[in-house]
C-alpha cells in the first residue's frame, strides 16, 4: 500500500489469518492433550482471548493455536519491511497479533473491527454462541460426537440451494483441476474427514508458507492469499452451522469487510461506539460504512465472435484470453487506486465478465469509483469503439445485530431503503439492478463532455469510404496507417493487415498452448525493459503490461530469464498449476499465484495449433476426410435465481456465496481443462472461452457432442443436484463457414434449449437441454434415448450383429419426421391434419424388415425387441418419438460417413 498505515496492513492480515488457528487446532492434539503443539505461553493466555462459559470452559480455542502460528512463524513476518510484530504481551495493545486472537474477545476498538469483519462475513453475531445449535450436514443418523470440530468435512454449498438438504462433501485436499476435488456422499462418520489429513495438509501449508516473499508487505500478502486458497478452500469455516462454507471464502470476505471498516472508521469514529465492558462495538443507526461493487462487460459475445474468418482460430483464443486481462486489470486499477489502495482479497467474486469487491463507503472511494468508469470507458472507447463498455453499480450497507427473544438477529439495511430489515439476497439484486441501469446508457460519461463529441459522431467525413483504405483481415473494419500491422502474406502475395490490437490477440492464442506462466508488471508501462523482448507474447491493458513464459523460460538455471536484473512490482501468476512458488524472480515486491483459465492448451499438428480445416480431418493432414465443425455454447440455468433467490435467509452469508462463486468458476475455468485435456479430446476440440459458467468450443462435430455430454454429466456430479442444471446448443457447419455467423447459430440452438417446454400443464420452461441437428432433447428424458438408438443403427448398419442392415433406412426415417413436421405446421393453419405418414411408416418399415430379415425383430417389435423396436416406437408408441428417432438416424448417417473416411 502506498503512503503506508501499518495499523491498516495489520488490521487486514491480521483479519485474513484470524481463523488459521482453525486449521492448526484440527491437525494438533486437543487443548488437555499434553501431546499437543501449544506453547506454554499459548496456553497461558487462553484466559485472555477465549470467552468462558458457565462452566468455566474455554471457548472458541482455536484462536489459541492462532496465537501459536504467530509464535512459531514471528521471524517469517519480521522479514517484512517495517512490519515487524509485537509478541502477545498484553491484551491492551494493537498489533497484528492481538488483532487477529482477540476477535471473540476483543479488548479495543480496533481489535473489535475484525470482529465485525468475521460476523458480517459469516452473516452470524457470535455473541450468540451460547445459543449455537448443530446444523445437520450429512445422512441424519451420524453422531460426529465432540469431536466434530476435526471430522466434519467441507460440504458442499450446492447441498443448501432451493432449501434441500443433500449430503455431499468434498475431500481434504490442496487445490488443483483434477476430478478427485469432487465432492462423495456421506453415509457415516467415517466418510468424513479426520487429524491425520489435517497434519498432513498443514505441514504442507507451513512448508510453503516459509518460501512467501517477504521484502514488500503487498507481495507477501497477495501470495499468502493464494496460498491459503490452494489450502483451505476444503476445510469448513466452523463445523457447527457453516459446515458448507470454505474457511478461505470466510478469511478473505473477513479481511475485506475489516480493512473497509477500518478506512471508515479512520474517518468516522464517531458513527461507533465502543463497549469495553461487553467486549463489543456498535454501529450507530443510519451508518452504512460498506459498499457492495459490482462491474459488469458488456458486449462480450458479439467482441469474441465479431470476425471474419481469415485467422478466425487464432484470433479467437486470442480474444477470449483478452477479456479477462481486461478484467483483471480493472480490478488492479481499482485496488490500486491511491484513494482505495485496497487489494486482491477485497474480491468476492470475479468470472464471465464480472466481478464483485467489497470497498469502504468513503467520499474518496466513491470519486475514485467515478473517476475509474470515465477512465475504463475512455479507453474502451478508443479501443474498441463501443463494441465493449463497462457498466458499475454500487450500494452502501451494513450488517446489524439485535436482540430477540434472548437471540441475537442478524440482517442487512441498505442505504436509502428507510431502514428495512433486509436479507443478503436483496443486496445482491439492487447492485445487479444498478448494473443492468447502467447498461442502458453506455458511455454517459463520455457523451456528457462537449469534448467527446466529434470523438463519438465526427463530422460526416468518416462516413465517406477512402481510397485504398486498409481492412482489417480479422474485423473487418477500416484501418488508420497508425492503427495497422502487418499479419501476413495472402497465396498471391497481397499483404494482410490487422489493427495492432488485433495482432496482439492474434499474438496471445498463437502462444498460448506454450505458456505456463503470466506475468503481470506493475510499475510504469513504459518502464519494462527488464521483461520486454524475453516473454513469448506481451499485451498492454489499462496501463498493466502481461508478458506470458513456459515453464523452462522461468525456472531452468540456464533460461534466458536469469538474465533479467530485476522484475520488480510484478505479479507471477502459474497457469492452471497451484504449484506456484517455484518461480523466484530476482526483484522487489514481487507476488506469486495461480490463475485458472479455461482452454490455454490447444489441438496441435506438428507442434502447431490445428486450424478449423485441421479439427475437421478425420485423418490428419487429408484434407479429403475432413467432416463438419461443430460449435458449442453452454452455460448454467437460471444462475441468477440462484444467487438471488437460491438460499433461505439464515443460509446467506457473503462467505457462502463467496463459496459458491469460487466453485462454479473452478469448474468452468478450471477443472473443464481436465476434460479437455482427456486422449479422447485433446486432438479435436478447442475450448476457446470458459469461465463464470458460460462454455464456447469449436471442434469436430461428433467429438463435440460428446464433450457437451461429459460435460454435462460431470457437472451434475460436481453439483450432486438434477436442479441445477446446464444448457447447451451446437452448430454444425462447413470449416470455412464464418466462425461470427456459426458461433450465432450455436447462440440460437442455446435458446432453443433454454426454451424447452417441460411436459405439466403449466408448461414451464424445464431447460437442461441440448440443442444439436436442429433438434433439442432434455438432458435427463431424452438424450440417451436419442444416443442408444444412434448406435443401434450404426452397430447393425456396419454388421456388429451380422449381415448388414441398409442405410436407406436412416433416410427414410427423417423423411417421415420432415412430413410429420410439416403435418403440424398445416394444423397450425386450420388444415386437416394428415397422418399419412403412420400408416405409410408402418408399410415401409414392414417391406424393410422383410429385405432386412436379420434385423427383423428390431424393425418389427417381435422378440426381445417388444418395446424397443422401431414400429412400436413410432407406429404404436408416442408420435412425439418421430423426431428423436429422425435425430438418432441423423446422427447416425454423419457418423457412418465420417467413420469411412477414418478408414480411407
Amino acid at each position: 500500500m502506498k503512503n503506508k498505515d501499518i495499523i491498516r496492513q495489520q488490521v487486514y492480515l491480521a483479519a485474513l489469518l484470524h481463523d488459521i488457528g482453525k486449521f492448526y487446532q484440527r491437525a494438533d492434539k486437543s487443548f488437555a492433550d499434553k501431546q499437543n503443539e501449544l506453547s506454554k505461553y499459548s496456553k497461558k493466555i487462553a484466559n485472555n482471548i477465549c470467552p468462558v462459559n458457565e462452566k468455566g470452559k474455554f471457548g472458541y480455542q482455536h484462536v489459541v493455536w492462532t496465537n501459536e502460528f504467530f509464535e512459531q512463524t514471528q521471524k517469517i513476518f519480521d522479514k517484512i519491511p517495517d512490519f515487524k510484530i509485537n509478541p502477545y504481551e498484553n491484551q491492551d495493545d494493537n498489533n497484528l497479533v492481538t488483532f487477529a486472537c482477540n476477535h471473540h474477545k476483543p479488548a479495543s476498538a480496533l481489535q473489535a473491527l475484525v470482529t465485525l469483519g468475521d460476523w458480517w462475513s459469516a452473516g452470524i453475531d457470535r455473541m450468540d454462541a451460547e445459543n449455537l445449535k448443530e446444523k445437520d450436514y450429512g445422512a441424519k443418523n451420524i453422531s460426529w460426537g465432540k469431536d466434530r470440530y476435526k471430522t466434519v468435512p467441507l460440504f458442499s454449498i450446492f447441498n443448501k440451494i432451493n432449501n434441500e438438504n443433500g449430503d455431499f462433501a468434498f475431500p481434504l485436499l490442496s487445490l488443483n483441476i483434477e476430478r478427485n476435488l469432487f465432492p462423495k456422499k456421506i453415509e457415516q462418520k467415517n466418510d468424513g474427514v479426520n487429524e491425520q489429513q489435517y497434519n498432513e495438509l498443514w505441514k504442507k501449508f507451513i512448508a510453503e508458507f516459509e518460501k512467501l516473499p517477504t521484502d514488500s508487505f503487498d507481495g507477501f500478502t497477495d501470495s499468502l492469499l493464494f496460498l491459503l486458497k490452494k489450502y483451505t478452500w476444503a476445510i469448513p469455516s466452523n463445523t457447527m452451522d457453516m459446515a458448507d462454507v470454505s474457511l478461505f471464502e470466510h478469511l478473505k470476505t473477513t479481511a475485506a469487510f475489516a480493512d473497509s471498516l477500518y478506512v471508515y472508521y479512520r474517518e468516522n469514529e464517531d458513527d461507533f461506539e465502543w463497549n469495553g465492558s461487553g467486549n463489543r462495538l456498535n454501529l450507530k443507526e443510519n451508518k452504512y460504512p460498506v459498499l457492495l461493487l459490482g462491474v459488469d462487460i458488456s458486449g462480450i459475445q458479439k467482441f469474441i465472435y465479431n470476425i471474419a474468418s481469415s485467422k478466425a482460430a487464432k484470433s479467437l483464443k486470442g480474444r477470449s484470453f483478452y477479456l479477462q486481462l481486461l478484467i483483471d486489470a480493472m480490478v488492479q486499477r481499482i485496488v490500486s487506486h491511491q484513494n482505495i489502495q485496497a487489494s486482491l482479497g477485497h474480491i468476492i467474486y470475479s468470472s464471465g465478465g464480472k466481478f464483485y469487491m467489497i470497498l469502504p463507503n468513503t467520499e474518496k472511494v466513491k470519486e475514485a469509483l467515478a473517476e475509474l468508469k470515465k477512465e475504463f470507458e475512455q479507453t474502451l472507447w478508443n479501443e474498441h469503439k463501443g463494441k465493449i463498455s463497462v457498466n458499475f453499480g454500487y450500494s452502501a450497507f451494513a450488517v446489524r445485530s439485535k436482540k430477540e427473544n434472548d437471540k441475537w438477529k442478524t440482517y442487512i439495511e441498505i442505504e436509502n431503503e428507510g431502514n428495512k430489515e433486509l436479507n443478503l439476497s436483496t443486496l445482491w439484486k439492487s447492485v445487479a439492478d444498478k448494473i443492468n441501469e447502467d447498461k442502458n446508457k453506455p458511455f454517459a460519461s463520455l457523451l456528457l463532455n462537449d469534448e467527446n463529441w466529434d470523438n463519438f459522431f465526427g463530422n460526416g467525413d468518416d462516413l465517406k469510404a477512402k481510397e485504398n483504405a486498409v481492412i482489417c483481415a480479422v474485423t473487418g473494419e477500416e484501418l488508420e496507417d497508425k492503427n495497422k500491422k502487418e499479419l501476413d502474406e495472402d497465396t498471391e502475395g497481397n499483404k494482410i493487415y490487422v489493427s495492432k490490437a488485433v495482432y496482439d490477440q492474434i499474438k496471445l492464442g498463437t502462444v498460448l498452448k506454450d505458456v505456463d506462466y503470466l506475468i503481470v508488471f506493475k510499475g510504469n508501462a513504459d518502464d519494462d525493459k527488464y521483461l520486454s523482448g524475453k516473454s513469448k507474447a506481451k499485451i498492454t491493458v489499462f496501463g498493466f503490461n502481461y508478458y506470458l513464459f513456459d515453464q523452462k523460460e522461468l525456472t531452468n538455471d540456464d533460461a534466458d530469464f536469469r538474465g533479467i536484473t530485476s522484475a520488480d512490482t510484478s505479479r507471477v501468476f502459474r497457469i492452471n498449476n497451484t504449484d506456484f512458488l517455484n518461480a523466484k524472480l530476482k526483484g522487489n515486491g514481487v507476488s506469486y499465484g495461480f490463475w485458472f483459465y479455461g482452454g490455454n492448451k490447444q489441438a496441435e499438428i506438428n507442434d502447431k495449433e490445428k486450424t478449423f480445416e485441421q479439427l475437421t480431418q478425420v485423418t490428419p493432414g487429408n484434407e479429403k476426410t475432413e467432416t463438419y465443425l461443430g460449435v458449442l455454447r453452454m452455460d448454467i440455468d437460471n444462475l441468477g435465481n440462484i444467487f438471488i433467490k437460491g438460499f433461505s435467509g439464515d443460509e446467506q452469508s457473503f462467505a457462502g456465496y463467496a463459496t459458491l462463486s469460487f466453485l462454479l468458476d473452478w469448474f468452468f475455468s478450471g477443472y473443464l481443462n481436465t476434460i479437455r485435456n482427456n486422449e479422447k479430446y485433446r486432438d479435436w476440440v478447442n475450448i476457446l472461452y470458459s469461465g463464470g459458467d458460460d462454455v464456447f468450443a469449436v471442434g469436430r462435430w461428433d467429438k463435440i457432442i460428446e464433450f457437451a455430454r461429459e460435460i454435462q454429466q460431470d457437472f451434475t456430479k460436481f453439483t450432486g443436484r438434477k436442479d441445477i442444471t446446464l444448457s447447451a446448443g451446437m452448430a454444425t457447419v462447413r470449416n470455412k463457414f464464418p466462425i461470427a455467423k456459426a458461433a450465432d447459430l450455436a447462440g440460437d440452438a442455446e435458446d432453443a434449449s433454454k426454451n424447452y417446454p417441460a411436459e405439466s400443464k403449466e408448461n414451464k420452461k424445464e431447460k437442461n437441454a441440448f440443442t444439436f441437428f436442429g433438434e433439442t432433447v432434455s438432458w435427463t428424458d431424452n438424450y440417451n434415448f436419442v444416443e442408444e438408438y444412434k448406435n443401434e443403427f450404426v452397430n447393425r448398419i456396419e454388421g456388429k450383429y451380422g449381415k448388414q442392415m441398409s442405410k436407406a433406412i436412416l433416410h427414410r426415417l427423417m423423411q417421415f419426421y420432415e412430413i410429420r413436421k410439416e403435418n403440424e405446421r398445416k394444423q397450425r393453419n386450420d388444415y386437416k391434419p394428415d397422418l399419412s405418414y403412420i400408416w405409410n411408416s408402418a408399410y415401409y418399415l414392414k417391406r424393410f424388415a422383410e429385405r432386412n430379415n436379420e434385423h427383423y425383430n428390431f424393425i418389427m417389435s417381435k422378440g426381445e425387441y417388444k418395446e424397443k423396436g422401431l414400429v412400436a416406437q413410432l407406429v404404436t408408441g408416442k408420435l412425439d418419438n418421430y423426431d428423436k428417432i429422425a435425430l438418432s438416424a441423423r446422427w447416425a448417417e454423419l457418423l457412418l460417413k465420417t467413420e469411412i473416411k477414418e478408414n480411407e
